[in-house]
Order: structure tokens, then sequence, then C-alpha cells
């Protein structure tokens, strides 16, 4: 695979995972519909250096077993697993338990970095692409920085997305009608990422 290619299916993949709401996303639109806009400044800086800090240390363990490829083989499905995991979740998910009405206080930096270490949905994206997506884009460090430096600048446009629209998008995610089916397609279009790593098996 040529870097032009890994590129482009990388930038795919994390629109897909953009376009999906998971912990990040819902946290960010819930705590600005509570708190203003300018309250998740601290939340997304949290959000984006533990995404840093969890790719980094990530690629580094990938790119240290390169030449081990039972343990690639058994990092990709132990991230497609926590993909599954997060697919499963988003179909049983109850948007109507979505409330930006209450509240136990404002959250911030350090909430922001402890979120990505309990995130399924982060530990399968970064695992996934980082053993597919390492070597093709330069390998080593290169590759790696390569890779974060992709995630994050689209991550934080996202979050800043996420954060000027929560309000709207808090009571469309909390609608009894529109919220299930948002909810669904985007447990299919996981479903269908799940299914095109799983024909495309380990890098």
């Amino acid at each position: 695979m040529d870097a032009t290619t890994a590129l482009l299916q990388l930038l795919l993949i994390i629109a897909i995972a953009l376009l999906t709401p998971g912990p990040n996303a819902l946290t960010s639109f819930a705590h600005s519909g509570m708190f203003g806009k300018k309250s998740n400044i601290s939340l997304i800086t949290g959000m984006i250096t533990g995404l840093f800090i969890m790719e980094f240390s990530v690629g580094l363990a990938i790119d240290s077993l390169h030449e081990n490829q039972t343990a690639l083989v058994a990092l990709h499905w132990m991230g497609m697993a926590f993909l599954l995991a997060m697919i499963v979740a988003i179909f049983k998910f109850d948007s109507t338990s979505i409330n930006v009405s209450e509240s136990t206080g404002k959250l911030g930096l350090k909430t922001g970095i402890a979120m990505q270490f309990v995130n399924g949905k982060e530990w399968a994206f970064v695992i996934l692409i980082m053993s597919q997506y390492i070597e093709p884009l330069g390998g080593g460090v290169v590759g790696i920085l390569t890779i974060i430096s992709v995630t994050t600048s689209i991550c934080i446009a996202a979050m800043i997305a996420w954060t000027f629209f929560g309000a709207r998008l808090s009571g469309l995610f909390s609608d009894e009608k529109y919220g299930p089916r948002i909810f669904k397609l985007c447990g299919s279009l996981l479903s269908l990422l799940w299914v095109a790593f799983l024909v495309r098996g380990p890098a």
C-alpha cells in the first residue's frame, strides 16, 4: 500500500469514527449545553492530550512489534473486539437517557485526559489504524506522528463543531423518534467498518 492510499483510507476511517457519536462527542455537546461553549476549552484540551498520549504509546508498542506477526495479529483482533463491543453498545444505547439539564459539575483537563483511556471506541480505532498504517505512512516515529497529526487535527475541529452545535444536537439525539434512528445508523456505519477490517485482516 502506498502512502497516498493509506492516507485516504485513514481519512475515511476517521470520518466514520467522528460521524458516530462516542463518549467524546456526546460529552462535548452535553457539557457545552450545560455550561456554555467556553467551558469546553479545557475539556477538549484534555481529550486531545489523552488521545496524543494513547496514540503515541500504542504506536510505539506496535512499531516495536512490527516483526512479531503473532503479536500484531493479536493486537488487531483486540482492536476488533473493542470495536465490536462499541457497535453493540451503540445499538443498545437508550438515546432518551441523554439529559443536558442535569449536572454534577464542570469537567476539565484531567477528565478529558482520563476519558480516552476508558473509551473502548478510542482503543479500537487507535489499535487498528496504528497497526494498519504506521508502515505505509513512513514507518517508525515518522509514521506514528503522521497518524497522530492527522487524527488530532481533525478531532479538534470535530469536537469544536460538537461544542458549537451542542444544544441543538442534544435535543435531536434525545428525541424519542429520531434518536434511536440516528444511533442505529451510526451502529450500521461502524458495523460496515468492522466488516471492512475483517475482510482486510491484520496488516
